[in-house]
């Protein structure tokens, strides 16, 4: 039997430019839109990724006969085809504006929205599409395909979960028995109060800043069995790579 010959290696894929990414015309009150992506494109593990195919060539192993387009694969193209246009040049958000139901269902074309809202559903769709390719392969394949190694690059199926993951602490403290309570929840991003602040260095001062639970808001200790005063304070457990 004739060896069998081996295919060349794909080149390597390009890596961002240094500096910003090009423009992005606004296709009609788009600027909330544009925005995220070139927030998502300037992000380096997730540009390095989509500029790979990583998520795409996967989808299309797994899904090869798929009737809907998936939320990553599209914004793997556009992404992708902003960082590799020429420097200067202004792109255009089509692809995304014409599947926008993919990523928020009441989000409607030529109507403002909030940039962190669609923040928001962007990165939900986009970790929801790689968990459905994460279930349909077998384990072994999971492993090798979806897990992450100390010091590479992201897994394709949490890609996600380990650029923009991280765990928030809530804890209050009676501070008459020193007892605590604490709670933990899996975060993608935060949400900043910026009135009054003059940076978001402020607002995230003001976000971790402690609260005293006293007088009406008083807390139910378990330990005292009674309402005592207590502090109630955020922490980050476990930050994110890239926050968003």
């Amino acid at each position: 039997m004739a060896p069998t010959a081996e295919l060349p290696a794909p080149p390597p894929p390009r890596r961002p430019r240094s500096g910003p990414p090009p423009g992005l015309k606004n296709l009609g009150n788009t600027c909330y839109l544009n925005s995220v992506v070139q927030c998502l494109a300037s992000t380096p593990p997730l540009a390095n990724f989509c500029l790979a195919s990583r998520h795409s060539n996967l989808c299309k192993k797994v899904f090869p006969n798929k009737d809907k387009e998936c939320a990553f694969c599209v914004l793997e193209w556009q992404i992708a085809r902003l960082l590799r246009a020429e420097a200067g040049a202004v792109d255009s958000p089509g692809k995304i504006i014409r599947f926008l139901p993919l990523f928020a269902e009441h989000f409607r074309r030529g109507r403002q929205e909030d940039a962190h809202e669609f923040l928001r559903y962007v990165i939900d769709a986009c970790h929801t599409a790689c968990a459905r390719i994460r279930k349909r392969l077998p384990a072994a394949s999971a492993n090798g395909d979806c897990g992450q190694e100390e010091g590479r690059a992201p897994g394709t199926c949490m890609v996600m979960r380990e650029t923009f993951g991280g765990h928030l602490l809530s804890q209050v403290k009676c501070l008459v028995c020193k007892g605590e309570s604490n709670k933990t929840d899996e975060i993608m991003d935060l949400s900043l109060d910026l009135l009054g602040t003059t940076s978001v260095g402020d607002a995230l001062a003001c976000f971790f800043r402690p609260e005293i639970l006293e007088g009406a808001n008083k807390y139910s200790c378990e330990s005292c069995k009674k309402l005592t005063s207590a502090r109630k304070q955020m922490f980050i457990a476990k930050a994110p790579k890239t926050s968003s």
